[in-house]
């Protein structure tokens, strides 16, 4: 590919964009839905929890690898179409959900088909972006983590409030569909490893075991991995509950708080997913272990934010909330960026996958789900107070992803050279 990057590329990535929307939407509605849930079907905080948090976290997580392993050989746009269908029908059916078991029931049938869509859509984008673009490129990506967000919190929110939260999930749920049939039909599978100057040997990597060692050769990955883990640990456990200690504190209605919220998402996380890529990009080329340093600066700050936002009123409050989510979007992307030019090539979708196990099983999953827990216990000293704190104390966990990251770049280096002495014996 010539040095300046092709428009069908970015057509790519737009539709890429659209999906990864579609993706967090159908994943967030359920936050600003918890509080009325939990009435109606009679729910605790454990147990809202678990639906947020694990329930969802551990069926995306281990489906993840083998689904990502079989996208390492196949057509990748089908993979993500596929899997494009199966949570926008599992969203809608969530809807239908009478008791906490089958609303885990439904939940699981999401993360199936959402663990179809990163790890794909990641070895594409860096089939049709060069290295040296490859932040910012998810960066755009990750912004849909953003658009999703906000969608899932105002069009749930309002959906819920008019119509009720059943209905919520069928709205949120049908546009996948049609996505699906444009993904599928417009996107043109590229060669592997098509923008490297160097090729692979698929091969060399096609035993699990073979796949598995090359991954874990690299200590950096697994102590970064560890860490964006922790720091979901602590930025999920605020962002799912949130909502809900806002209406328990405030009182706020769902329609009003999710727009208000779902505004704040968008703006912060469209700043914060392209600055943390654009700056990654700019500062990694001197140096690459800058994409490991911005996203622990990021986290440097976010902490103090939160603390901040929590033990804060009034409008000052929403914008501490603000500038929180603007440090927690910077980090992604620099991440993800940094596991495609560590891995080999044909073990990208995996090394993915693999990121997105640990990132699943200790943010999404145990951040909600611990916050709940220590609410449950919290709760009946404190009274509603019990729920921030319960928040102030998950901010531990981006503590020591901190300093697991900033571990990690300082193996960086020979990981990169490890790579770069492999590929050049596949020439």
């Amino acid at each position: 590919m010539s040095e300046k990057t092709a428009p069908y590329s970015w057509y790519v990535l737009a539709i890429l964009l659209c999906v990864y929307s579609a993706n967090w939407m159908d994943r967030y509605v359920l936050i600003i839905l918890l509080q009325p849930i939990k009435h109606d079907l009679k729910l605790s905080d454990t147990e809202l929890g678990l639906v947020s948090g694990f329930a969802f976290a551990i069926v995306y997580s281990l489906a993840g690898i083998p689904i990502a392993r079989w996208a390492d050989r196949a057509v990748r746009r089908s993979v993500i179409a596929g899997g494009l269908l199966v949570w926008s029908a599992m969203t809608g059916l969530s809807g239908l959900a009478a008791n906490f078991a089958q609303l885990v029931a439904a939940r699981f049938g999401v993360a199936l088909g959402e663990s179809a869509c990163s790890p794909a859509a990641s070895s594409l984008i860096a089939d049709y972006f060069p290295a040296e673009r490859r932040a910012t490129a998810f960066a755009i990506y990750g912004v849909g983590i953003s658009i999703g967000m906000a969608l899932g919190l105002a069009v749930g929110g309002w959906a819920n409030q008019l119509y009720g939260w059943r209905a919520a999930f069928f709205v949120v749920g049908l546009p996948g569909v049609a996505l699906a049939l444009i993904l599928r039909l417009t996107i043109r599978e590229p060669i592997r490893g098509q923008v490297e100057t160097i090729s692979v040997d698929h091969a060399r990597y096609s035993s699990a075991a073979a796949a598995m060692r090359a991954i874990l050769l690299r200590r950096s990955f697994l102590a970064y991995g560890i860490g964006l883990g922790l720091f979901s640990f602590s930025g999920n456990a605020f962002e799912t509950w949130t909502p809900v200690y806002l209406m328990r504190a405030y009182h706020m209605q769902t329609g009003a708080l999710g727009s208000r919220l779902g505004a704040l998402d968008a703006l912060s996380g469209l700043i914060g997913t392209l600055a943390g890529g654009l700056i990654a990009d700019r500062l990694g080329r001197r140096d690459p272990r800058w994409y490991l340093w911005m996203p622990a600066a990021a986290v440097g700050m976010m902490i103090p934010l939160m603390f901040a936002f929590l033990h804060t009123g009034g409008s000052t409050m929403y914008g501490f909330y603000f500038l929180t989510e603007v440090c927690s979007s910077s980090y992604m992307a620099p991440m993800v960026a940094i596991t495609q030019r560590v891995m080999p090539v044909h073990l990208r979708a995996l090394s993915t996958a693999l990121l997105y196990l640990l990132l699943n099983l200790i943010g999404p999953g145990a951040g909600p789900f611990v916050a709940g827990v220590l609410s449950d216990l919290f709760t009946p000293t404190y009274g509603v107070q019990g729920l921030r704190l319960s928040l102030t104390v998950t901010l531990l966990g981006a503590a020591c992803g901190l300093a697991l990251t900033l571990w990690a770049a300082r193996e960086l280096p020979a990981d990169l050279a490890r790579g770069g002495r492999a590929a050049l014996e596949e020439r």
